[in-house]
């Protein structure tokens, strides 16, 4: 699973989301999986040194170059309340 690179959406109430692209669709849902089991680690560094992010999610470029995502957002904890 590889990302093909990012993006951040702001989303109507102002908060942040960060959009790792994958490859395809099928790759793009191991990655939310990924993203929502697995990557402890991954959120733990967001929420420190981008701590405007409040979410994640994964998506992918369709053939006509549209971005699609999974809008059900991640949770990024917060950096003070790790401590």
């Amino acid at each position: 699973m590889k990302v093909q690179g990012s993006m951040i959406f702001t989303l109507k109430n102002g908060e942040k989301a960060l959009i790792l692209l994958a490859e395809n669709k099928d790759e793009q849902e191991k990655l939310y999986h990924h993203l929502t089991i697995d990557a402890y680690q991954f959120k733990s560094e967001i929420s420190e040194t981008e701590p405007r992010i409040d979410y994640i999610s994964s998506g992918y470029r369709n053939e006509k170059n549209e971005v699609t995502w999974n809008d059900d957002y991640i949770p990024v904890p917060k950096w003070f309340e790790k401590n």
